[in-house]
C-alpha cells in the first residue's frame, strides 16, 4: 500500500467528507463507485435528487464472502469489503471490471481503504450512540417505574424539545420476523420516513417490534396526529411496500401526539393500538388510538383506572375463578364473541350447553345482573375488552 496516498485520502476524507474518497476512486478506476454501509445503504454518490423511494437507496448486497476473502464479482461487479475487526463495515462496488484490470482496481481501492475505516467507524459510533440512547429511552422511559418523569426528561431533553408535540408508532411483526435483518429493517424504515418529511427522536428495536418517537406538529388538536401530518397519507402504501421488500406482515398502532413529559401515555396507546384489533381478530393493519371508538375514551384514563373499572364490573368473577379454578370469565368472553350463541359456546369450549347456562347462571348470581339485558352485555363486552387489553399489554403486572 503506497502510505502517502492512503493519508492524502485520510485528510481528504476529514475536510471534505465521503465525496473527496469517492471521487478519487472514480477518476482513478475509470468506472462509477459506489460506497455503501454494511446494511447497502448507498452513502456514495449522493442520490437524494433522484430517489422515488426507499429502494433507490439501498443495493441488496446477497453475496456470501469468503472467511480470508475481501472481494467477490458478482453480477460482472466488483464487491469489496471494508472490514473493521473482521467485521464488515462497508462495501466499495465497480461495476464491469475487466479481468485485466481486476488488480490494479483492488490496489486503488486498497489504497482508500485507512480513510473508509476511519469514515464507517465514526459513522457506526454514531449509530450505536443513537442505539444506546434509544435502548436507554425505551428502558428508563417506558419500562420503569423508578425514575420521575422530571428526572427522565432531564435525561433526554437534548434530543426531545419540550415546546414540541411528539407520538409513537409501533411496528410489530406478525409474520416472516425470524430470518428478519432488523439492522435492515430499521433502517429502511428510517429512510422510507425520511423521504416523506418525517423527522423522528428515535428508532428502537425491542423483541418482535421496531418503535418511533416521531416528532408531530398539530394544528388542530394537539392530541391527535395533524391530518396534514408528513407520512400520514402514504401509510399504508408503504406498508404493503415495507411488507413486500421484506417477506413480512405487520400491523402498526399510532399513539397521540404529548409533549416530551406524555411520552410514556403515547406509547401505552400505542400499545393499545397494536392490541385491542387483535383481541378483535384484526390482522396486518394501521391503528390510530384516536380512532379505536369508545375504547379512545376509556383507555384516555390511567391503566390503574381502568383496571379499577374492570374490576368493579368483573372483579366478583375474576376472584371467583381464582380461588375455585373455574371459568366463568372465559366463558363470558366466548359466549358474547359468539354473539350469545350457547350452542357455538358449549361446542367452542368442548362442554355440554347445559354447563354454559350454569357458568352463566352463576356469571348473573355474582355480579347481579340481568344478562338478557342489551346494556348487561354491552357493559360486560367492553370491560372483558378493556381487561385482556390490559393484561396482553402488561399494564397489570
Amino acid at each position: 500500500m503506497d502510505f502517502k496516498i492512503s493519508h492524502y485520502l485520510l485528510e481528504g476524507m476529514l475536510d471534505h467528507g465521503l465525496p473527496f474518497v469517492g471521487s478519487y476512486l472514480e477518476k482513478k478506476i475509470g468506472r462509477p463507485v459506489i460506497i455503501t454501509d454494511a446494511n447497502g445503504r448507498i452513502c456514495y454518490p449522493d442520490r437524494w435528487d433522484s430517489v422515488q423511494n426507499a429502494d433507490d437507496l439501498f443495493i441488496n448486497i446477497n453475496i456470501n464472502f469468503d472467511r480470508h476473502c475481501d472481494y467477490k464479482i458478482h453480477d460482472n461487479s466488483l464487491y469489496y469489503q471494508v472490514k473493521q475487526n473482521s467485521h464488515c463495515s462497508a462495501y466499495v462496488i465497480v461495476e464491469k471490471v475487466s479481468q485485466e484490470n481486476m488488480k490494479q482496481t483492488l490496489d486503488i481501492i486498497e489504497q482508500s481503504s485507512l480513510a473508509l475505516k476511519y469514515h464507517f467507524f465514526m459513522l457506526n459510533g454514531m449509530i450505536k450512540r443513537e442505539e444506546d440512547f434509544g435502548k436507554s429511552l425505551y428502558e428508563n422511559f417506558f419500562l420503569s417505574a423508578d425514575v420521575s418523569i422530571p428526572d427522565k426528561l432531564k435525561m433526554y431533553e437534548q434530543n426531545m424539545d419540550i415546546d414540541n408535540y411528539y407520538f409513537v408508532s409501533l411496528l410489530d411483526i406478525e409474520q416472516g420476523s425470524l430470518d428478519l435483518d432488523w439492522s435492515f429493517f430499521r433502517s429502511y424504515v428510517n429512510e422510507t420516513m425520511k423521504l416523506e418529511c418525517c423527522e423522528y427522536v428515535s428508532s428502537i428495536i425491542v423483541p418482535g417490534r421496531l418503535l418511533t418517537i416521531i416528532k408531530a406538529n398539530p394544528t388542530t388538536s394537539p392530541m391527535d396526529i395533524d391530518p396534514d401530518w408528513p407520512g400520514r397519507e402514504n401509510l399504508l402504501i408503504n406498508k404493503e411496500t415495507i411488507e413486500k421488500k421484506f417477506n413480512i406482515s405487520f400491523s402498526q398502532g399510532i399513539g397521540r401526539n404529548y409533549r416530551p413529559s406524555g411520552m410514556l401515555k403515547s406509547y401505552q396507546e400505542a400499545c393499545i393500538a397494536i392490541t385491542l384489533p387483535r383481541l378483535m381478530g384484526k390482522k396486518s393493519f394501521i391503528q390510530h388510538f384516536s380512532q379505536l371508538g369508545v375504547f379512545a375514551i376509556i383507555f384516555a384514563n390511567e391503566p390503574e383506572t381502568v383496571k379499577n373499572y374492570c374490576l368493579q364490573v368483573l372483579g366478583k368473577i375474576i376472584e371467583h375463578d381464582k380461588k375455585y379454578g373455574t371459568d366463568l370469565l372465559d366463558t363470558l368472553r366466548i359466549l358474547l364473541d359468539n354473539s350469545c350463541s350457547w350452542t357455538t359456546t358449549a361446542n367452542q369450549m368442548y362442554v355440554h350447553v347445559n354447563t354454559v347456562y350454569y357458568r352463566m347462571f352463576k356469571v348473573q348470581k355474582l355480579l347481579n345482573v340481568d344478562f338478557s339485558l342489551f346494556e348487561t352485555r354491552l357493559h360486560l363486552y367492553t370491560a372483558i375488552r378493556a381487561w385482556d387489553t390490559l393484561n396482553m399489554c402488561g399494564f397489570l403486572e
